[in-house]
């Protein structure tokens, strides 16, 4: 049998091996990965004859490509804002039926104005409306 020669970097690679599979395992990932090798062919012909994980797919290259390019000092800030924005987003999702939301005239609409909570909204999404604008005007796609 041949003798291995581990060396510290080997060691720390294999230390690194080990903290990402915990990782994994913690965000119940390994189990997905383990099971699409263990049954990566019939994986692999199902999402190549479903239409819409292939269109899927390539919304997702497209939504991932602008990700790839963005500064990394941004990352922290971008992943804050979308932990305060989901949450809250999932929350209102929950306790508004789309099919029951009333119509609501220009008169209507200003008597919403003074609820709080419309008002906080409403100040986020001209926010983001504003922002958003600049950055369409700044963004160049690479």
């Amino acid at each position: 049998m041949a003798e291995i020669t581990i060396t510290e970097e080997d060691a720390k690679t294999v230390q690194e091996l080990i903290e990402l599979a915990r990782h994994l395992k913690v965000g119940g990932y390994l189990g997905i990965f383990t099971g699409m090798t263990a049954n990566g062919d019939s994986l692999l012909e199902h999402i190549a004859s479903d239409k819409a994980s292939i269109r899927g797919a390539a919304l997702a290259e497209a939504a991932l490509d602008p990700i790839k390019n963005m500064d990394p000092n941004n990352l922290p800030k971008v992943r804050h804002n979308m932990v305060y924005l989901i949450g809250p987003l999932l929350e209102a999702l929950a306790k508004t039926d789309p099919k029951a939301a009333p119509k609501v005239s220009m008169f209507g609409a200003l008597k919403y104005l003074g609820d709080p909570g419309v008002q906080k909204g409403l100040g986020f999404l001209l926010t983001l409306a504003k922002n958003l604008g600049q950055a369409m005007d700044e963004y160049e796609a690479k």
